[in-house]
This record gives C-alpha cells, structure tokens and sequence, in this order.
C-alpha cells in the first residue's frame, strides 16, 4: 500500500469526516490489463474494475457510475432528466447543472445514494477519491471503462454485452480550452482523444497517481462527440477533484437529515 498517496487522499473525505468511510480503496484482488494500447477499446479482464456500477433506471443500461463508499455512487447529473429516484433511496444532482437550458454541461456530477449497504468482496470494490484540487499533467495514462454503444449509430445504439476499458493519455488544458469546443468549460473539466459512446456517461476516469498506488476515480464521463463520429475532436470528463467540497457536503447532509429522523418525523 502506497501509504502517502492513500494519506492523501484522505485529507478531505476520510473516516474523520465518516466513520464509516472505507479504509481500502483502488486495489483490486483481479488487477487489469494496463498493457492496453491508447488506441480504440477493449474488454476488460471481469471483476478488474470492481467500482464500475451500472444505472439501470428502466432495467436497461444508461449510463455508468463509480461505487466510492457502500452507499454511494459517483456519476454524471446529465444522467438524469429529473431527480425521480428508482431502487436507491436518492439522486442528487449538482445545483449548478442547468444543461440543456443553459448551453453548458459545467456541474456535471451526480451522487446516488443506495437503497442499502454494499458489501465488498473479489468482484466488488471501492475507487479511490482524489486529493482536492489535484490536475493531472498532460499525457498521463489513465483508464476508462463502460458498457457504452459499439455499433457508433446513435438511433439503434446496442449496449456491449462486455465491460470495456481503453486507455487514454491526458490532453493538457491548454490544448484543450484552443480548441474552442462549447463543452469544454474551464478547469472542472479534463478532456481526451477518445471516442466515448451512448451509455458510458458517468462512468469512471480512473488513474494511478504514483506507479502501484490506487486507482483514484479522477474524471466523471461527461459529454463529447455526437454519436461517436467526430473523429480528432475530444470527450470531456467532469474534473472530480475540483469537487471534492461538493461531495463532502451532499453525504454529511444525507447522515445529518437521517440521523434526524425518527419514527415520528424530524427531531
């Protein structure tokens, strides 16, 4: 265990903030295949991204999550129209996610809160979350999986009936804010050349900061190229570490308003 990294990633959501927080993140017992090459997608060895949920809110896959604490995951806000919950005891969204009536997908991360306690095992883990405000330099290899659409048609999308990973090098701001592209807002974001296709939004971006550390959950698959045919042009992931604050905040007021509950209505 890399015990600087990990004390890192503690410094702003840790078992100070919630007892309950996991004490084991980013190491999974069926290690991935990192030998992939940075180019198209490929399955990925089963059970070796152990955090990758998927959201089924019609028992069909959508979109993609991060398991990062036994009741929660970790996704995009684009991924739900309204806060309508389904099989999890609540959604919430980021307050600034205001697409598509404002034309931006800044703000675009989401939390789930789960109707019941995950129990880890082999097959199922946490990710690890980032130290705050933590931007990762330019080129840096980092993984993304989901179960998204392989065919590249938008009207007849097929969900792949394998998770898939690829890996990606991280294009730097600079590069990115050139381009001029309307989904790219500002440092909340990282940005790739990757085509990313319907149903891996939300999914994770997940990177190793120091050689054998943890997986750190680093970006949200957010938004890029309609129906997976814009070649050269970037996906856009949701920076997690730029909000680390919004997190914290979500889950202590979830265990404030249950703590204060009680059979017959607030205390």
């Amino acid at each position: 265990m890399d015990y600087s990294a990990r004390h890192r990633i503690f410094f702003t959501i840790s078992s100070n903030d919630f007892p309950d927080w996991p004490r084991t993140c980013g190491k999974p017992v069926i290690p991935p295949n990192v030998v992939s090459r940075i180019v198209n997608g490929e399955p990925a060895r089963p059970h070796s991204w152990p955090w990758q949920v998927s959201m089924q809110p019609t028992f069909f896959h959508t979109c993609g999550g991060t398991l990062i604490h036994k009741n929660w995951v970790l996704t995009a806000a684009h991924c739900f129209i309204s806060e309508h919950c389904f099989n999890v005891s609540g959604i919430y969204r980021h307050e600034g996610f205001q697409y598509p009536t404002v034309p931006t997908v800044e703000f675009d991360i989401a939390l789930v809160r789960l109707d019941g306690e995950v129990t880890p095992s082999d097959e199922i883990s946490f990710a690890c979350l980032p130290s705050e405000e933590e931007v990762l330099p330019g080129g840096k290899k980092c993984y993304a999986t989901g179960w998204g659409d392989e065919t590249g048609d938008s009207l007849n999308a097929k969900v792949a009936e394998a998770l898939n990973q690829v890996a990606l090098p991280v294009v730097p701001y600079d590069t990115c804010k050139r381009m001029d592209y309307w989904w790219f807002q500002n440092f909340t974001n990282l940005c790739f050349y990757v085509d990313l296709s319907q149903g891996d939004s939300g999914g994770p971006l997940v990177c190793q900061v120091t050689e054998g550390g943890p997986w750190e959950v680093h970006g949200i698959t957010s938004f890029g190229p309609i129906g997976c045919i814009m070649n050269k042009k970037p996906s856009v992931f949701t920076r997690s570490s730029a909000y680390l604050p919004w997190i914290r905040n979500v889950i202590r007021r979830d265990l404030y308003n249950e703590h204060s509950m009680t059979p017959d209505g607030p205390n």
